[in-house]
């Protein structure tokens, strides 16, 4: 992206930022636990929002959250992993399979083209497209006439990401909820979060 994506790109980059603090508020909730049943039980409860989310058609969410989980500070946590339950683990390889970037999203993009709207797609699915276009197709023909091929390529994934703009959801606000996944200072940082990691599920001696 450019060097001022921030002016470029403001909604965009809202968007990324999102994702980031939601995926570091899930894995910071979990790390508040101090005992390991607990940090379990709230891993079963992101899981199970997650699920929540893929039944709303947020793939979106779905990806925010296990995304959290394959953190390193979460992975690791072979102790606490070993109280979830056996339903909660083949849960959520459903979710990863789902949402995996396996094959440039195949699984995803076909859920997709299934699902009935209204639905949150992943946008960086979409960015990682154009990336694609932008840096592997010119502009310009050998003639120097203008790449109407690849100007096609880039108003097709355009009108599939504004497809889902078109429809709303239908959803109550909740103040609380919104101020609970809004609030940043219950994000831990990651270096926080690896060293918290540590503390509460040592290194094995070799």
């Amino acid at each position: 992206m450019k060097p001022d994506k921030n002016e470029r790109t403001p909604y965009i980059m809202k968007t990324s930022q999102h994702f980031n603090d939601m995926s570091n508020l899930v894995a910071s909730q979990i790390m508040n636990y101090a005992d390991i049943s607990s940090r379990a039980n709230a891993i079963e409860k992101w899981v199970a929002v997650a699920d929540i989310c893929r039944c709303l058609h947020n793939y979106n969410g779905v990806l925010e959250i296990t995304s959290a989980l394959n953190r390193s500070a979460i992975y690791r946590l072979k102790k606490t992993w070993a109280k979830v339950s056996k339903q909660t683990k083949a849960l959520m390889d459903k979710l990863q399979k789902t949402v995996s970037s396996e094959g440039r999203f195949k699984n995803l993009r076909e859920t997709l083209k299934n699902c009935n709207p209204p639905a949150v797609p992943y946008l960086g699915m979409y960015l990682t497209d154009l990336a694609f276009i932008e840096e592997g197709t010119p502009n310009f023909t050998e003639e120097g006439l203008v790449n109407f091929s690849k100007m096609r390529m880039i108003s097709h994934i355009v009108r599939e990401i504004r497809q889902f703009q078109q429809t709303s959801y239908r959803i109550e606000h909740q103040p609380k909820v919104t101020q609970y996944l809004l609030d940043k200072a219950l994000i831990i940082d990651e270096d926080t979060l690896y060293e918290l990691s540590l503390k509460i599920e040592p290194r094995l001696s070799a």
